[in-house]
């Protein structure tokens, strides 16, 4: 009988610590994000995107990260609802001197290229460099996007101009050609660490293969009109934000 409770008690034990080391292997993470998604082509303008994002990181470094995004407008259409999901693998936490010894060499660099380069040595650049070398681990990350596109074509713009001495009518508007939207994203998350919180910089590219969006020109010369469009598949994105580790 008391053989049979000191087995119970040893697997109990057993089962406990290694709960425990599960759970230490583990670093998990929520951050609230805000940023910008820029469509790589020329004459489209940037939104603004804010979200919420839970992630979850082995102790060797993989792991995986899903959120919610919100954006007021895409290219000029509204209502904008992402739902990112992503693996990824972040690096060893570097400890404080590691990093201040990287920020010093970072800003020394900086520096010594100011003076070879013949500029003015410049305490901001340095001091850039120096913040920038603090980061505490980086993230890489490759993902889907799937999103909901509520909003619908943009209003038409219309410009004139003189061509020639023809009048030249142009009209210019992003047409939404189905609501929904998958795009294939691959980027970073550079980490800086402060006890339990992060602070997050994280550059991003994305692709849409299915190109819901159409940038759509038409121009009337002289009675003759001329379309043109561009399907709006690759994105840029950078975005900051505050993330608590538990």
């Amino acid at each position: 009988m008391k053989k049979n409770v000191f087995s119970s008690i040893l697997l109990i034990s057993l089962l406990t610590l290694c709960a425990e080391a599960g759970a230490a292997a583990q670093t998990r993470d929520i951050a609230l994000t805000a940023g910008v998604s820029v469509p790589m082509y020329k004459g489209v303008d940037g939104d603004v995107l804010v979200g919420v994002s839970y992630s979850r990181y082995s102790v060797g470094g993989l792991g995986w990260r899903a959120g919610f995004q919100y954006g007021l407008e895409m290219a000029e259409v509204d209502n904008i609802f992402c739902f990112p999901i992503a693996f990824g693998y972040r690096t060893p936490s570097r400890s404080g001197t590691d990093r201040l010894f990287s920020g010093a060499v970072s800003a020394a660099s900086t520096a010594t290229d100011d003076v070879f380069s013949g500029r003015v040595v410049s305490g901001g650049n340095a001091l850039t460099a120096f913040l920038l070398g603090l980061f505490s681990d980086v993230e890489f990350f490759a993902g889907v996007t799937p999103t909901w596109i509520a909003g619908a074509s943009s209003t038409v713009s219309t410009s004139y101009t003189i061509l020639y001495q023809d009048q030249v009518v142009e009209n210019s508007w992003t047409e939404r050609r189905r609501p929904m939207s998958l795009t294939l994203d691959a980027g970073m998350c550079i980490n800086y660490g402060i006890w339990r919180f992060d602070l997050k910089l994280m550059p991003a590219f994305h692709f849409d293969p299915f190109a819901p969006l159409v940038a759509r020109t038409e121009r009337t010369v002289d009675d003759r009109v001329i379309a043109d469009e561009i399907p709006l598949r690759w994105f840029f994105t950078i975005s900051g934000g505050l993330a608590f580790r538990f």
